[in-house]
This record gives structure tokens, C-alpha cells and sequence, in this order.
């Protein structure tokens, strides 16, 4: 089903005797379907920086003294990462606080919460005090995972991770991996700013990378069997990604890691 949004009354509309464009452009990033009976366009997709009237009121000062920014700083995604330790690794506790860190500071935005998945309760203590001191729990939620099974793969383990995870994003990697300083910024310009679609990053390397969106891990039961009740009740053992990609409407919203980021 199509979605599309009507920009009634919208504070970002510009106005004459009828609508004329969006001072946020989206009228051009979307599209517009028609120019309504009332003046305002009804655009092609779905705009999350729509604002009736109403919404003025309850700025501060300082907000209201900068709409565009305000509502580009709401509409920022929220991102959650999940972090694979491995505990056979010499010097896996540093290995984590390395990439930590690299969560802590980016260039722009916060995470909205870190798990880390482990494989050994002896190290609960260790990372539970890391995560204490490197992040506010107000603004960063943060878990561990225990993990007391094998798993065929990297990847079933984020099935493991996913009772703890916010709507929103969700990126995945492992202890001592890099992670962009750009990266919650680079998500926040392609989905915010250039108004491309996107539901996955494929991972760099094995399970590293992996950028999705949470209700669509939801949706096909992540690396789960999945039982479609709509289809004679047929099953589907396979992963998220393969699940994901042979989906009906998925093209052009699954990159690559370089398409995403570049290199």
C-alpha cells in the first residue's frame, strides 16, 4: 500500500493563495502527487517533518528561534549497537573499550543504547563497569547479553540481542572493530537529508557493518524461522539477510557497505 502525506497546514509550507513548495524541500525529495482542493499538495511518500501549527507552542525559545533545525534534530534516527565479544581474544576487554569509544564519540548525535553480547560471565563485571563510566544511562541505555549456547553463526546471535532493542536502527559489529565517527550522521543524511530509501547495510565482513532497520528484523522474525500465516502457513529457515532481500518492494533499499559509505 502506497503511503503518502498531506502537508495541511504544515508550518513548512509556503504559502500564496495555494501551496508553492516546502521550505524544507521535501516537496521536491518526495514528490507531489496532486495540489488538493485546499491548496496543500499531497506528496508521494511518507514526510516525518510534517508539523501542524500546534507544534509551535510547545518550543522553547531557543527551538522556535530555528524550526528548520529543530525539527531536523527530532526526525535524527535513533540507533542502537550491538557489539559480539569474543572472549578468546587476548585482550578482549580493551578490544571492547576500543569500540566503545568509538560509539561515545561521534561526530554528531548519541547512540540510543549499546548491548554487548558475551560469551563468558566472568566478564559481566569488567564490561558492566566500562559501560557505567563511558555512558550516561539517561541518554544511553545499556545491557549485556549472556550468552550460555552455540549458535550456528555470528548472525544468530543478534537474535539473541534483539529482546532488548528500541525502535529505530540497529547497527552490529564486533569487539575492537572500528566504527565511523561519521556513522550515526551518515545514517541521519541519507534517510533525513537526501530522502533516500533504506532498510539494510549488508556487513562489511561476516556480521560487522550490518545497519537495519529494528521492525523489519521484527517483521521476517530476524534469523528465526519465520511461519507465514498468509502463504498455507509455508516456512522460512532463512536469515535476515536472505529473507530480506528476496522481498517484494526491497529494491534499491538494501546497499552494499561501499555503496552506503563510500569505501
Amino acid at each position: 500500500m502506497k503511503v503518502q502525506s498531506n502537508c495541511d497546514d504544515c508550518v513548512f509550507a509556503k504559502m500564496e493563495d495555494k501551496q508553492t513548495g516546502c521550505f524544507l524541500d521535501r516537496d521536491i525529495k518526495l514528490g507531489v502527487e496532486e495540489t488538493k482542493e485546499n491548496g496543500f499538495f499531497a506528496l508521494s511518500r511518507f514526510c516525518n517533518t510534517y508539523r501542524p501549527k500546534d507544534w509551535m507552542p510547545l518550543l522553547s525559545l531557543e527551538e522556535s528561534s530555528d524550526l528548520k533545525k529543530t525539527v531536523m534534530e527530532e526526525v535524527r534516527p535513533r540507533v542502537g549497537f550491538f557489539i559480539i565479544m569474543d572472549t578468546k581474544d587476548v585482550g578482549s576487554v580493551s578490544r571492547l573499550k576500543s569500540t566503545l569509544l568509538d560509539i561515545k564519540n561521534q561526530d554528531k548525535g548519541t547512540s540510543r543504547y549499546v548491548i554487548v553480547i558475551n560469551d563468558k560471565v566472568e566478564y559481566n563485571e569488567e564490561i558492566q563497569t566500562l559501560l557505567t563510566e563511558l555512558f550516561d544511562h539517561d541518554e544511553t541505555l545499556h545491557h549485556i547479553v549472556q550468552i550460555r549456547a552455540e549458535f550456528p553463526t555470528k548472525h544468530h546471535l543478534v537474535d539473541e540481542a534483539f529482546v532488548h532493542a528500541k525502535n529505530g536502527w540497529i547497527y552490529v559489529t564486533s569487539a575492537g572493530e572500528k566504527v565511523p565517527s561519521d556513522l550515526l550522521e551518515k545514517i541521519h543524511q541519507r534517510i533525513n537529508i537526501d530522502m533516500k530509501i533504506l532498510s539494510v547495510v549488508k556487513p562489511y565482513d561476516d556480521i560487522n557493518g550490518m545497519i537495519f532497520q529494528a521492525s523489519l528484523f521484527k517483521l521476517f522474525n530476524g534469523n528465526r524461522r519465520k511461519v507465514h500465516a498468509d502463504k498455507d502457513h509455508t516456512v522460512d529457515d532463512r536469515s535476515f539477510l536472505d529473507k530480506i532481500q528476496s522481498a517484494e518492494g526491497s529494491e534499491g533499499s538494501i546497499l552494499e557497505w561501499e555503496e552506503f559509505y563510500g569505501n
